[in-house]
Formats: C-alpha cells, sequence, structure tokens
C-alpha cells in the first residue's frame, strides 16, 4: 500500500472520528437537579415548619426504598410510543429495560436503561441515564381504588453506541431524539403506580332477628324481634397527599382536617448549595418507622377517632335510631290465678295484641371517641330508649266464656354504655387481616313499661287497674361486631385497553400508547406488625407483586373484601344471662251484682250458685234455692204467671208474694226473696 493510499485512509479516519466526536457530544442530556432539588427541599421544609411529622398528620404511608424498587419492577420492559391517531408520522418506541430507586434527603434518583427503536428507521439507540422520581399526587383508580403516582423526570441521559460510534444513521437519530425533546417526553410519561386504600368507612346498616324467650317452657314462649339501622357509610376519603423523602424511604402525608395546602417557595439564595446541605440536615429529625423486614408502614393518627365521632354527632337522627320491631310470637307473656267469692276461681291470659305489638326504638344521642395507649379505641356513648307494646289480656273465669281487652304499654330509660375496642391482626383461611375488636362487657339495659290507666274492658264486672312490663336485656359482645380495617386481598392493576390493545395515556398535551409486558399485575399489602404510642397507630406491611399474562375475570376487590370482613368477623358471643320479660297484672277489681247479671244474662248463661250467699250479693245470708228457671225452655206450657211482669194500677191492689217490681202504692209486705229482674221468658 501506497504512502498516498496511507494518508488517504487517517484522514478519513479522523475525519470519522472527528463527525462521531461531534455526534456524541451533541446527543448527550443533562439536566441541572440543583434548583429542583432545592425547590423539594424548601417544600418538606414548609411543611415541618407547620407541625411535626408525621405525629401532627391524620394519616400517613411511609414506603420504603425497597418497597419503591419492588413497585417499580411493574415497568421493566414497558413500551410507550406516541398514539398514532395525534402524531402519525413518529414511530419511535421507547422501552424501559431497568429502573432502580436510592434515595438521599429531599430528592429520590433513580439509574435507568432504556431503548428507543424505530422501525421505520430501523434503528435502535441505547440510553444509560439518570432522572428523578418524583410523587405526583394521588389519583382515582380501577374499581374505586385510589393510587399514589410517581413521575419519572430526567437528570441525565447518555447514548450507548458501543461499536457502533461511526454509524452515521444512528448517531443522527440519537441525536435527533435529544435535540428535539422526543426522548425526554418519551420516557417521562413512565408513571409508577402504587394502589391502595384510600378510604376509611363504616357501615351503620344493621338488619338482624333475635329470638328473645319471654318464659318457661322457652321453646313455645318466645317473641322474635327484628332490629334495624338504615345504611349509611361514615367515611373519610384520602383526597391528596403531600411527600416527604428521606434517605430510607417517602412519607406520604395527608390532613383530614385541612383542604390540600401549597406552600409557598421562597427565591433560591445565592448560596444555593450551602442551603441544600442545611435543608438536608434538617430532614434528619423526621422519625421514620421500624420496618424491620417490611416495605410499607400505615400510621393512623388517634385524632381519627374524633373525626368520626364528629361525623357520627352530626348525622340526622334517623341515621342514629336503632329500630326494634317484634315480627312473630308464640305463647303466652304471663297467665295469673285469681278467686272471687261470687264467680269463684278463674285466670287471666297475657298474650301480644299482634305479631307487630312490640314497637321501640334506641336512639343514639352522642358518641364520644378517643385513642388510649396499648393499640385500642375508647368509645362512650348515650342514648335514649322508647318502647310501646299492645298486650291482650283474657280474663276467663272457669264458667262459661270470658272477657276481653287490649292494653297499650309505654315507656322508656337512658342508656349510658362504654367500650373498649383493640386492634389485631388475625388470619382467617389463606388471609391475613387487622381488624378492630371491639371488648365489650355483658351488662343489663331495664325498661319498664307502664300502662296509662285502668285497664278497661267493654263488660264492666271487671277491670285491671294496672298491668306492667319489666324488660332486662343483657347487653355484650353481641352488640358491637368486629370491624375488618386492613387485608391482604391484592389491588388489581390492568395491562391492556378494554379492546386487548395498550393503555392510552396522557402526559400533558401529548397522548401516548402504554403496554407494560404483563397483562394484569396484582399488588398487596400483607399486614406484618401493629405498634402503637400515645398519638397513634402503625400497621406494617410487606409489598408482593404478581405479574400475570392474563386477566383475572370478575374479580371485585371491594365485594370481596366484605365478604372477607363477615368470614373474619367473629360470630357474636351471648352473655351468660339471658333476656326477661316479666309482665305483672295488677289485682282485678269486680264490678256490682247488677253488673254480674248483665254480663251472664246477655250471653244466655246460668248465673252462678254459692253457698254462703245469693247471685249478685256474696255475703247477705242462706242460700235459697230459686223457684225459677234461669234459662227459658221451650217445651214448658204457656202457663200464665201469678205475677205480672209489668204492673197494672187497674188490677186490685192484692199482695204478691213475689213482686216483680217494688211500687209505693203496694202494702210494703216483706218478700223472702231479694228484688231482683224477672226474667223476661217468665210470663
Amino acid at each position: 500500500m501506497g504512502t498516498g493510499v496511507r494518508v488517504f485512509i487517517a484522514i478519513a479516519l479522523f475525519a470519522a472520528l472527528g463527525v462521531g466526536w461531534r455526534a456524541l457530544q451533541h446527543s448527550n442530556f443533562e439536566r441541572d437537579r440543583t434548583l429542583s432539588e432545592w425547590t423539594s427541599l424548601s417544600e418538606t421544609e414548609n411543611l415541618l415548619k407547620q407541625k411535626p411529622v408525621p405525629e401532627a398528620w391524620s394519616a400517613g404511608v411511609f414506603v420504603s426504598e425497597r418497597g419503591l424498587n419492588t413497585a417499580l419492577e411493574s415497568l421493566k420492559d414497558a413500551k410507550i410510543a406516541y398514539d398514532p391517531e395525534f402524531k402519525p408520522n413518529e414511530d419511535t418506541v421507547v422501552t424501559l429495560r431497568a429502573v432502580t430507586v436510592y434515595l438521599q434527603p429531599g430528592v429520590a434518583l433513580a439509574n435507568l436503561r432504556l431503548d428507543a427503536y424505530s422501525k421505520n428507521r430501523d434503528l435502535t439507540v441505547k440510553f444509560d441515564g439518570q432522572a428523578s422520581l418524583v410523587f405526583k399526587g394521588v389519583e382515582e383508580g380501577e374499581n374505586g381504588n385510589a393510587q399514589a403516582v410517581f413521575g419519572i423526570v430526567l437528570l441525565r441521559l447518555d447514548p450507548e453506541f458501543e461499536w457502533e460510534w461511526f454509524n452515521l444513521k444512528l448517531l443522527g437519530y440519537a441525536n435527533d431524539l435529544i435535540e428535539t425533546g422526543l426522548i425526554m417526553k418519551l420516557t417521562e410519561a413512565f408513571n409508577m403506580t402504587l394502589p391502595f386504600k384510600n378510604t376509611i368507612t363504616y357501615d351503620l346498616k344493621q338488619n338482624l332477628t333475635k329470638m328473645l324467650p319471654v318464659r318457661d317452657p322457652k321453646d313455645e314462649n318466645w317473641i322474635k324481634v327484628q332490629i334495624t339501622v338504615p345504611p349509611y357509610e361514615i367515611s373519610q376519603k384520602i383526597h391528596a397527599a403531600h411527600a416527604i423523602v428521606l434517605d430510607g424511604g417517602i412519607w406520604l402525608l395527608t390532613d383530614f382536617n385541612e383542604k390540600p395546602m401549597t406552600p409557598p417557595i421562597d427565591k433560591p439564595p445565592p448560596e444555593i448549595q450551602a442551603d441544600i446541605v442545611r435543608k438536608r440536615k434538617n430532614l434528619e429529625q423526621i422519625r421514620m418507622p421500624k420496618l424491620n423486614d417490611a416495605d410499607i408502614a400505615v400510621r393512623i393518627n388517634g385524632t381519627v377517632a374524633h373525626l368520626v365521632q364528629d361525623k357520627f354527632n352530626r348525622l340526622p337522627a334517623a341515621n342514629r335510631t336503632t329500630t326494634v320491631k317484634s315480627v312473630q310470637f308464640k305463647g303466652r307473656l304471663a297467665d295469673q290465678k285469681w278467686r272471687d267469692e261470687v264467680l269463684g276461681e278463674g285466670e287471666v291470659l297475657a298474650e301480644l295484641a299482634s305479631p307487630g305489638a312490640v314497637a321501640a326504638t334506641v336512639v343514639v344521642n352522642a358518641v364520644g371517641m378517643s385513642w388510649i395507649k396499648g393499640k385500642r379505641l375508647k368509645v362512650s356513648l348515650n342514648a335514649q330508649v322508647d318502647a310501646k307494646a299492645s298486650i291482650q289480656l283474657h280474663i276467663d273465669p272457669l264458667i262459661g266464656a270470658g272477657v276481653g281487652t287490649t292494653v297499650d304499654l309505654l315507656g322508656n330509660t337512658g342508656i349510658e354504655f362504654g367500650l373498649v375496642a383493640g386492634i389485631e391482626i388475625r388470619k382467617v383461611g389463606g388471609n391475613i387481616v387487622v381488624m378492630l375488636k371491639p371488648n365489650v362487657g355483658c351488662r343489663d339495659v331495664k325498661l319498664a313499661l307502664e300502662s296509662d290507666g285502668k285497664a278497661k274492658f267493654e263488660e264492666t264486672w271487671v277491670s285491671v287497674p294496672s298491668v306492667e312490663a319489666n324488660i332486662t336485656l343483657p347487653i355484650g359482645p353481641q352488640t358491637v361486631p368486629d370491624v375488618l380495617l386492613f387485608s391482604d386481598l391484592p389491588f388489581q392493576r390492568k395491562g391492556r385497553g378494554p379492546d386487548g390493545g395498550p393503555l392510552k395515556v396522557k402526559n400533558g398535551d401529548d397522548h401516548f400508547l402504554f403496554t407494560p409486558a404483563w397483562t394484569e399485575v396484582q399488588y398487596a399489602l400483607v399486614p406484618g406488625r401493629i405498634d402503637d404510642d400515645d398519638a397513634g397507630l402503625w400497621i406494617t406491611a410487606k409489598l408482593i407483586t404478581k405479574f400475570l399474562n392474563s386477566e383475572t375475570a370478575g374479580y371485585d376487590r371491594a365485594a370481596a373484601e366484605k365478604k372477607l370482613a363477615a368470614s373474619a368477623t367473629q360470630g357474636p358471643v351471648n352473655c351468660p344471662s339471658e333476656p326477661v320479660v316479666g309482665l305483672a297484672i295488677g289485682a282485678l277489681a269486680f264490678g256490682s251484682a247488677n253488673d254480674f247479671v248483665k254480663f251472664f244474662r246477655e250471653r244466655g248463661l246460668p248465673l252462678p250458685q254459692i253457698l254462703d250467699g245469693l247471685p249478685g250479693t256474696p255475703g247477705a245470708g242462706v242460700a235459697i234455692p230459686s223457684p225459677l228457671a234461669p234459662i227459658p225452655d221451650p217445651t214448658i206450657p204457656n202457663i200464665p204467671s201469678p205475677i205480672s211482669p209489668t204492673p197494672d194500677h187497674t188490677i186490685p191492689n192484692i199482695p204478691s208474694p213475689i213482686p216483680p217490681t217494688p211500687s209505693p202504692a203496694i202494702q210494703n209486705i216483706p218478700s223472702p226473696l231479694p228484688l231482683l229482674p224477672v226474667p223476661p221468658a217468665i210470663r
């Protein structure tokens, strides 16, 4: 090879190197992170000035560095491209090959590797870079679940050409990607989401049926009552959160009492680097939970109890009212023997007037809640009970038929009630749950019902001066059920759109197509430990991710958690004592002799005979048999009676041995018989 040829090759080689070097120089991207880091630290400092972290915040989630990297695995090998409907002439697809986060006070940094591929150009450029992971806020996710959204902000991006640095087409493509900002827009369209339960909810709804025995034998004498509370969910939702980045994790904090805060940021000082160092030092005072092998810690401030208390106390009375109504009964409430000198022996029976004869309301006037150390919630309440019962009384003499009437009983009482609820982790089947378990000791609630006056019958020969019902209901563990707070049921996120294609996402004014490497991902937070202090509660959990190549059909986490809650709630434990329903019937008061005779005559009954007196006149003297039949017999011939049933002044005043009606015109001759009306059947 001649000298000229060698010189030409050298010149060409150096020219190529120069072009490649110039291309490499233009292909690099770097953004000064000083200002963004100072801004992030300043926002955190403003939050610290307002109130301590995390003690003074209503709730918070602490995500460790390991937990963040577990969640970021969902972006591995994910692809993003412009939606051709909005940008049809650009087919570059960016694949995020790897992303790893590492935390410093005030900033979450991430190392990443990605590819940019164009089918039309038939070129692929590999990049190595650095970004910051920034918290973008809380969004409403699928099925109403919330998700914390983290975005990527590029700080540095370097193409990796390896031995292709001399490929001018590749160098030009890399340079275009950076100079046009295309690679930055595509990369920063990746979002990492972390789903979580952002609503604390308790449904007041109750609908249960109880059998109340009223007397022995209990299987033959009972009342079935239905207890209902209208549905109403007391809930507190997390709408916004603030992020504080520490060297071990990120705090996501929220305050239920306040609207989202946007504290103002001053202008950076001239000595910005020194100010960054100072601000980082201040972050060391922020408390971090002891996670051990956990990835996430959930903190609930004890003041949340006061928020729930205030929400309940502001409810309309209808939503604070428990309704109790009888729906069925069997047997009697009471029976009582009685004896009268005229009527002899008998009994009085009492039962409900109808299946729905018992109605009561329990109105909770106020609830008090407070957090006490020892993983416990203290609850107190006072309520007003008003009750009404319609009782059917039947008084039955042993001879002939009896009489009946309905008595309305009314009563009310006040209830002072208190309990302590503990927090515990429980395994239910294959799941792990955190439960609020009320510890309700057994106690008796007593209610007295009284009639508003004398029990009156249509027939006046008898009355009941008083009827009272004394009810004792044991209140205990069966009154307040366990409440599920937290479970390891997975949150589901779909990786494909309704048509099975990529997910459509938007970042600013740009529209993209996002295609993760999975078809479905499930995030599960598995509770591990519960700790507490004077101010609130800590629940630690491991973050488990599961990537699937197909979608789970018909999965509804909310419905599944309700079903799990029903299984996790331990069955009601009854108190040793049973309900007692005692009915006290006052002494019977009987009417006059004429009342008795009227009662028996209207029913065609024989007048009762007593040994020590005559009918209707107890204790009047020796019993003399009556010559008159008490009941007319149609077979007796119609023989004129010597006693006129109706006095006639035209008849001579002849003394009658049995005068039917006393008359002042008739001579007062003593009669051997009592003055009683003559039965109409005798002529």
